[in-house]
């Protein structure tokens, strides 16, 4: 064969360092979540315990974190944010139907419970050590999701996506993103 088939498959995500946070984008540039790493714990390029953050103001802090990012610095864990599941329930100027409002919160808890299953079976295979749930900041409907990833992480958008790629591609294989 002399011309291969192309992979229409073969999503890419993108990761986008800004002010101290990677944004994570499908390939459709969507924004689909954030990564924020554990800065506090680092080791330079030697293998040297590095410790960032701690007595510094704000734009002294940004500024080293930056300079970490630069530098590929390895942190050790960090937090994936995601969005969970939309409630489409509050801030209805209208009010809601109670049938509604009842199948919206059964459908909730179901999306839940399968973040719950997700978690519980993909939990060790992608060290994640934990999970909390929160409001989205632009969005009062929407409850994100933040899963604690306890390893050794290389700072610099092409080093964390290739570390990232995997727990993505499963998230959304699996539909949970």
């Amino acid at each position: 064969m002399l011309f291969s088939k192309r992979n229409n498959n073969n999503k890419q995500w993108k990761l986008e360092y800004e002010d101290t946070v990677y944004k994570i984008y499908d390939w459709d540039k969507n924004l689909t979540g954030y990564f924020f790493p554990n800065y506090d714990k680092t080791k330079d390029t030697d293998g040297n315990d590095k410790t960032h953050g701690e007595n510094y103001d704000f734009d002294e802090e940004t500024e080293i974190i930056d300079k970490m990012h630069k530098e590929n610095l390895t942190v050790f864990g960090g937090n994936l944010m995601l969005p969970m599941i939309k409630l489409y329930l509050l801030d209805n100027q209208d009010g809601i139907d109670l049938d509604y409002a009842i199948s919206t919160l059964e459908e909730n808890v179901q999306r839940t419970k399968g973040w719950k299953e997700w978690i519980q079976h993909n939990h060790e295979r992608f060290e994640i050590i934990g999970s909390s749930i929160y409001t989205a900041r632009e969005d009062r409907n929407m409850l994100s999701i933040l899963l604690g990833i306890d390893a050794s992480l290389t700072l610099g958008e092409k080093e964390l996506l290739n570390k990232l790629r995997p727990l993505l591609d499963k998230l959304h294989e699996d539909k949970m993103i």
